[in-house]
């Protein structure tokens, strides 16, 4: 997941390059997610010792755990 926002942080530095410090939000991020044609996580399941796709509301449901635990350390 933490990969999904770094594609989104690349793409706000290649909009802002001569910003030195980029903020968003998580709206701006998942409006991001929401705009790309194809997105999908495969998680591999050990039970079945496969992979099964995953959806963009999953992976913003993940994003959104990850942001909260990250925000909750730094507070």
């Amino acid at each position: 997941m933490e990969g999904v926002c770094k594609i989104y942080e690349e793409h706000l530095k290649r909009r802002n390059p001569n910003t030195p410090t980029i903020t968003y939000d998580i709206s701006q991020l998942f409006d991001f997610i929401d705009q790309l044609t194809d997105l999908s996580c495969l998680v591999y399941q050990k039970s079945t010792n496969t992979y099964a796709p995953y959806n963009k509301d999953w992976i913003k449901e993940k994003i959104y755990v990850l942001l909260r635990r990250a925000a909750g350390h730094s507070e």
